[in-house]
């Protein structure tokens, strides 16, 4: 998802259209004034990476003697938005893995392909971990730039595995120390899926942006999916039930985590 901000006018008024808001009148106009005092815009940024993204923090703190960053993203963010409020939506990290792995490879992929770099990549991890912290590890450019789940050449990350941005318990945490807990709204991918109604009235609540329309339900629920996996993708089938096993014995600790953070046994996907 590319970075944006969009400006969103959802709040409730009178509609030219049953259950839809009205149109705002022009900029500048006295009407534009008042409409934007009792329905004011809503800015957001909607990139998919703001969670777990650092790979600049060495060419600003490379002096670090433990490699862990001294700053990241929240805190920047925090200095200019302290009362932000986040959505963050995470899908199983084993099928992300796997999705990213055929989305962004451009060729030769196959399911025994991706069982041999997914090997790699965890004994990689493995060696940084009897060397330096987990955080460490987590936000090391280096190991991100030699794990290999992406195929060589693959936009926009060219022989690069993203195998850390399935540890969202730590991302999680190191939020957790800018930003109050109620700040945040975390979903699953998963449930979004099959219940888009829900997942938006629970956005909606979040926002304080008032209850959801009949008009509106509709049009959200019959939005297509963004960056569904391609036909010719499809037709690889599932990785293999082995290279699954092994991706859920490296998450699992991970996801433990994330559940007793949240409160919600959900999110260790023991049922998916």
């Amino acid at each position: 998802m590319a970075d944006r901000l969009a400006p969103s006018r959802l709040c409730a008024g009178k509609a030219s259209e049953p259950g839809l808001p009205p149109p705002p009148p022009p900029r500048g106009s006295p009407a534009f004034g008042a409409a934007h005092s009792q329905c004011p815009l809503l800015p957001g940024e909607a990139s998919a990476s703001t969670m777990w993204d650092n790979n600049a923090w060495t060419f600003f703190y490379d002096n670090s003697s433990d490699g862990e960053p001294p700053f990241l993203t929240q805190d920047f963010i925090h200095a200019f938005q302290p009362d932000a409020k986040l959505i963050v939506m995470l899908r199983d990290p084993v099928e992300r893995l796997y999705s990213d792995y055929l989305y962004f490879a451009s060729s030769n992929k196959s399911a025994d392909d991706f069982h041999d770099k997914v090997t790699e990549a965890l004994q990689l991890f493995e060696n940084c971990m009897l060397d330096y912290s987990l955080r460490a590890c987590v936000y090391n450019n280096t190991l991100s730039n030699a794990l290999p789940v992406r195929a060589p050449g693959a936009w926009p990350h060219g022989g690069r595995v993203r195998l850390q941005v399935g540890l969202y318990a730590v991302y999680l945490l190191d939020w957790l120390t800018v930003f109050r807990k109620e700040q945040f709204l975390v979903l699953r991918l998963e449930d979004h899926a099959s219940d888009v109604k829900h997942t938006m009235h629970r956005v909606f609540q979040f926002l304080s942006l008032g209850p959801l329309s009949e008009k509106q339900e509709a049009l959200m629920t019959k939005s297509p999916a963004s960056n569904a996996r391609r036909p010719e993708d499809r037709s690889l089938g599932p990785m293999w039930p082995v290279t699954q096993r092994i991706l859920r014995d490296f998450y699992e600790p991970f996801n433990a985590r994330l559940a007793q953070v949240l409160a919600d046994e959900a999110f260790t996907w023991r049922e998916t």
